[in-house]
């Protein structure tokens, strides 16, 4: 008779380790991730807007405040001006939030008329700003072994593996 960690140790002896392939992210849905990714950046890269609507600098906005509308900010394409308490940018989801934004007006609560805005509501608590690293913080890991799903491959996208 022997003991029973002779047996799993002949046990574990006749088991061949799998062979280690690279694939395309294309390719990847139902395989086993042999090692553990680690993401290089955080993401999103920056502040980025989660509504569309208009980014301001006024902690303190009430209903019928008005603002001039002094740019844009679109998904990749940032504002490089500066906004002060009594201007606006119009900013599409997704977009880098300009410097000193305190909360994203959604366009539903904001009346334009040419060149400014008026709050036709008071903005409600949520500042509609999704932080940098919000989604994952650079150094995050996705473990091995797994065996990738689709929201795997999704996240494995966002951290540019292809």
């Amino acid at each position: 008779m022997i003991s029973v960690q002779a047996a799993l140790d002949a046990l574990f002896a006749l088991v061949q380790k799998p062979n280690v392939e690279t694939v395309d992210l294309t390719k990847a849905m139902g395989r086993v991730l042999a090692r553990p990714i680690k993401a290089s950046r955080d993401q999103p890269p920056f502040d980025a807007a989660a509504m569309d609507g208009y980014a301001i600098a006024q902690p303190a906005a009430k209903r019928g405040d008005s603002y001039q509308v002094i740019g844009e900010a679109a998904a990749g394409r940032r504002f490089e001006g500066d906004l002060t308490p009594d201007t606006a940018v119009r900013i599409f989801t997704g977009a880098p939030v300009p410097a000193g934004t305190s909360a994203i007006i959604i366009q539903e609560n904001a009346i334009r008329i040419a060149d400014r805005i008026e709050l036709s509501e008071d903005p409600n608590a949520q500042s509609h700003i999704r932080p940098a690293g919000n989604d994952f913080k650079t150094g995050s890991c996705l473990d091995a072994p797994k065996r990738l799903d689709s929201a795997d491959i999704a996240l494995l996208a966002s951290m540019n593996m292809t």
